[in-house]
């Protein structure tokens, strides 16, 4: 998806046809709920796209490290993000109940691994190259007969 999302975005939501909303997935215990946090968290300073790829290109040696909140502090500083605020964000914990909520409408609805993408209710599991969404979203933005 790292790869297809940019060309989704050029191509549908900067022109005003779709938007992208990004549920994690708790599948991972208290790891995938900082990594989540850490995510909304770079989102109020605009980053959130980046933090998410970044967590991403460093996810082997990330979970490993001992203290995962300072090293997830790290990522974000290294995307450029006010690494205090950043810190701040972290220790409040304000995303998680929303975090928690997300997973469980998730599990509800059958969703138990990812990645699993959403179309106007049109489920599409696992990775999928540009033209399987393409050739979705497009169905799904043509006029009705």
């Amino acid at each position: 998806m790292l790869e297809v999302e940019p060309q989704l975005i050029t191509q549908y939501v900067t022109t005003g046809q779709m938007q992208i909303v990004v549920r994690p997935l708790l599948q991972y215990g208290p790891d995938s709920l900082l990594a989540a946090h850490a995510a909304e968290c770079a989102h109020e300073q605009n980053g959130f796209i980046a933090m998410r790829s970044a967590i991403y290109d460093v996810q082997g040696t990330l979970y490993k490290a001992d203290d995962l909140q300072a090293a997830l502090a790290d990522v974000a500083q290294s995307i450029a993000l006010d690494r205090t605020a950043f810190s701040a964000c972290m220790a409040s914990e304000r995303y998680n109940q929303a975090l928690y909520q997300g997973y469980t409408r998730a599990t509800n609805s059958g969703i138990v691994a990812r990645p699993v993408f959403e179309l106007n209710g049109q489920r599409l599991i696992g990775s999928q190259p540009l033209e399987t969404f393409t050739r979705v979203i497009d169905a799904l933005l043509a006029p009705a007969p």
